[in-house]
């Protein structure tokens, strides 16, 4: 499947910090072992910085590492990606935003979807203020079968808000709001102080 024809993709640059992630573990092989062959193929020969590709490598190695160590390592897996991204792509965007709305958890949670559109395509995001479920993060992954796996790697790029902001907080466990052909909804509470 070619990038522009899958509903979410992932940028070279997040890919080769996921595989840096497997790697500092010493999970390559492990992960290898769960996937497809063409994920196989992108493992071993990851595409160019520049370029695009389709959201199936990632949701397989998001999967075998849900299978390997539970929802808590996708967390770390994510937190660790978005580490990398914001250090290797996104800095001078992060520091735009903090120029302009402060340094906050807040001014990062309005600008998600600039932020993400760095590293991925096909997810896009909503953050509500306050309200009776409190403050949350609400983040729609376009077309079907997005993966569980996804949801708490996503959860760990968000926690990492925290730490550009300075700030101690929490991201809550995901919640699925709705899934559809076009795709799942889920929420995410989050709190800082």
């Amino acid at each position: 499947m070619h990038a522009s024809s899958s509903p979410r993709q992932a940028h070279a640059i997040f890919f080769r910090s996921i595989l840096s992630f497997l790697e500092q573990r010493e999970l390559v092989a492990r992960v290898r072992a769960r996937v497809s062959a063409p994920t196989r193929f992108t493992i071993e020969r990851p595409p160019w910085i520049g370029r695009w590709l389709p959201s199936e490598p990632v949701d397989e190695i998001e999967t075998a590492l849900q299978e390997l160590g539970g929802p808590e390592l996708n967390v770390e897996l994510g937190r660790f990606a978005a580490r990398q991204m914001v250090h290797h792509r996104l800095q001078p965007i992060v520091t735009a935003v903090f120029a302009v709305l402060g340094r906050s958890p807040e001014a990062i949670f309005r600008n998600l979807n600039l932020c993400f559109s760095l590293a991925t395509r096909g997810i896009n995001f909503a953050y509500v203020a306050g309200g009776e479920q409190g403050k949350q993060v609400v983040a729609h992954f376009r077309g079907p079968g997005t993966p569980e796996a996804a949801w708490h790697a996503l959860r760990g790029a968000l926690g990492h808000a925290f730490d550009v902001a300075g700030a101690r907080g929490a991201i809550g466990a995901p919640v699925k709001l709705a899934e559809t052909e076009a795709g799942v909804t889920v929420r995410y509470p989050v709190e800082w102080g």
